[in-house]
């Protein structure tokens, strides 16, 4: 005959067992955080949000012009045309910023070049596929814009 003794699962082996795979996890869980990259997606986060009230004046701006700037991409030309306003002007300053959301290291700041027709044309067959924030900051005749889109490259 066989003894059963021999294979008791009692209280204090369930506890051992229990408590055993909870810290497995817990150094699981604490191995994969200290693989994640933690840091913000924007530099000076802290200084862009106090700074937001120039930002909100710079939208009103460009919500009270008469013709808006026009963000559009192009799939077969792999382009991204920035059409600028006429009328107010052909002296532009600025920059362009493609802001990439999920790395940092991946955004793009490029400075205002525009052709006679008010036009800009980006040539992104270099970036990665995808959904990207266009951000044009830019200013004429004196008074200072703010104007960004979503465009998905593909």
């Amino acid at each position: 005959m066989l003894k059963k003794d021999n294979m008791k699962f009692n209280w204090g082996t369930g506890i051992f067992i229990f408590y055993s795979l909870f810290a497995a996890t817990l150094i699981f869980i604490v191995w994969k955080s200290t693989q994640y990259d933690h840091s913000l997606v924007v530099e000076d986060y802290y200084a862009k949000d106090l700074a937001y009230q120039g930002r909100y004046d710079q939208i009103k701006n460009s919500l009270g012009l008469k013709e808006k700037l026009d963000i559009e991409y192009h799939s077969k030309s792999n382009q991204v045309q920035i059409s600028f306003p006429n009328g107010i002007g052909n002296e532009f300053t600025g920059n362009v910023v493609f802001y990439r959301a999920d790395n940092k290291s991946k955004d793009k700041l490029l400075e205002l070049q525009i052709d006679a027709e008010n036009d800009m044309m980006v040539d992104v067959s270099g970036y990665d596929r995808g959904r990207w924030k266009v951000q044009v900051d830019w200013a004429a005749q004196g008074v200072d814009y703010f104007d960004e889109s979503i465009v998905h490259f593909r």
